[in-house]
């Protein structure tokens, strides 16, 4: 091949290179968060000083959490949770998780097992769509309690969790369920 025909070959080919590209980080590219929505980046997630935990009670997402369509949502649902839980509020908590779930935790045992909890630097790190209408939420937070309140398997008064809730959509709402998700949960002492 002549370089004359070569090098509009090349440049065709590059232009053209050029031009995928472009069409595929528009397409690949996920919609930033709105404005309002809590978003934890990496450089924002140091340690919080013994004295202050379990730290903020904001429910944060990452980046990537925020990008799931229902991430917004998500934030809001888990929010409620914590704030009930904080303010050791059952009536309020039974309006965050489903039917089931308050079906399985009566009140008298919720307000033993939560009564003197503090939950904080709480962190969503992924949202997964298990079905429609069901997530899978991988998170990580902070909780402080008396050491008789603890898992029996950690006696601490303040442990770092990492989670995975599921979340079930219910009666048009999100609801924090029970389920499988639920039961692999690890923590470390603070």
């Amino acid at each position: 091949m002549s370089a004359r025909v070569l090098l509009p070959v090349v440049l065709v080919v590059a232009a053209a290179t050029a031009g995928v590209g472009v069409l595929a980080r528009e397409a690949y590219h996920r919609p930033a968060g709105a404005p309002n929505e809590q978003i934890a980046l990496p450089s924002s997630s140091s340690p919080v000083p013994p004295g202050d935990q379990p730290g903020s009670g904001d429910v944060q997402l990452s980046i990537d959490a925020s990008q799931h369509p229902d991430g917004a949502r998500v934030r809001e649902v888990l929010q409620q949770f914590f704030d009930a839980i904080n303010s050791h509020d059952y009536e309020q908590w039974t309006k965050t998780v489903t039917a089931h779930r308050v079906s399985q935790t009566p009140k008298f045992r919720w307000l033993s097992d939560y009564e003197s909890s503090r939950d904080g630097t709480i962190l969503v790190h992924r949202v997964e769509t298990v079905t429609q209408g069901r997530l899978r939420v991988l998170m990580t937070f902070t909780s402080t309690q008396d050491v008789a309140k603890a898992p029996a398997e950690l006696q601490a008064d303040c442990i770092h969790w990492r989670v995975v809730y599921p979340v079930q959509e219910e009666r048009g709402a999100l609801r924090v369920d029970l389920g499988a998700e639920g039961s692999a949960s690890q923590f470390t002492p603070c």
